[in-house]
């Protein structure tokens, strides 16, 4: 399904009228194929190539390729503007309006429309339905961008960079009377059932736990993946101490019963936990010392939870 929509999400963007490119380090990773007929330009010359020099043959495109130096080389603003682009035929009129997207792999999409033609029968600088129409495309091609960079595509979690920055940023909403609970979960054999099985048996426990995590955590948390077999939640509004240790032994049973394609896994958990009022506001402490946790319950033989240092099996 999610290979589904990315199909349909690229197609989109593939097809649209709008000239869309998508840049990583200063590279042209993607561009569609309004992009060429505007710029009258090949695939091949683009893809791959870096950005700031793919359009310097004509000395009458400066005002075009200073716009690409700005975007290339301040990438802490968003930009827009009407250039002329000669493509070595005939002066073009292009609407430019450029995104830099913050996230684990950063990159800046640049939208353009070429407004040659209105601009030739309206005089006017600027059509405000294109406009409208541009940030619409802009709004979803971030959007699109935004999704595949948060999200862990094997198990539908949050990635680290995601997870650390929506911890970061509600430990900042809490007040000093709520209680929360870290978990730090390992899931123990895991590389063994990975190495023995091969990657694809392996990649099932994980969309399985995965989903399992989210049964179990329907409201009021966060639930990431930081890699390999190694799963984050954070826990708002917790009751009490009791809350935890049921879902913490939940966890546990969902680990040791794990059944992969008509057979049993042996997998079992190590979680470490800290419960923490909202008067902590710092993520890295807290991360520390549910990691640490789970070391204690390594060392006691695995399948079980630390709270805050304390042991507790299930």
């Amino acid at each position: 399904m999610e290979e589904d929509t990315d199909f349909i999400h690229s197609k989109i963007l593939h097809e649209i009228s709008d000239g869309v490119i998508y840049l990583q380090e200063g590279k042209i990773l993607y561009v569609n194929l309004a992009t060429l007929e505007i710029l009258d330009k090949k695939m091949e010359d683009l893809i791959g190539k870096p950005f700031a020099g793919a359009f310097l043959e004509y000395s009458e495109n400066d005002d075009f390729n200073q716009m690409l130096l700005d975007v290339v080389y301040d990438d802490t603003q968003d930009h827009e503007k009407i250039v002329q682009y000669f493509t070595g035929e005939k002066m073009k009129t292009l609407h430019i309006k450029t995104s830099a997207i913050h996230s684990e792999n950063f990159g800046i999409v640049i939208l353009m429309d070429d407004l040659t033609e209105l601009m030739k029968l309206r005089e006017v600088a600027l059509d405000f339905e294109n406009i409208k129409k541009i940030n619409e495309q802009l709004s979803k091609a971030r959007d699109f961008y935004k999704k595949n960079s948060e999200i862990d595509k094997l198990t539908g979690l949050l990635n680290k960079i995601a997870f650390e920055k929506i911890c970061k940023r509600t430990l900042k909403t809490f007040s000093q009377e709520d209680t929360a609970a870290f978990f730090v979960i390992d899931l123990d054999y895991f590389k063994e059932a990975n190495d023995t099985y091969g990657h694809q048996f392996g990649d099932e426990i994980l969309k399985k736990f995965s989903m399992s995590l989210k049964k179990l955590f329907v409201r009021d948390s966060f639930i990431g993946r930081f890699g390999g077999d190694e799963f984050v939640i954070l826990l708002e509004k917790v009751s009490d101490e009791n809350f935890v240790v049921d879902k913490a032994k939940k966890i546990c049973e969902i680990a040791s019963t794990m059944i992969i394609d008509d057979q049993k896994v042996r997998l079992s958990a190590s979680i470490g936990i800290v419960i923490f009022s909202g008067s902590e506001k710092d993520y890295d402490k807290i991360f520390e010392t549910a990691d640490k946790s789970v070391y204690i319950v390594k060392s006691h033989g695995k399948n079980g939870f630390s709270i805050n240092l304390s042991d507790k099996n299930p």
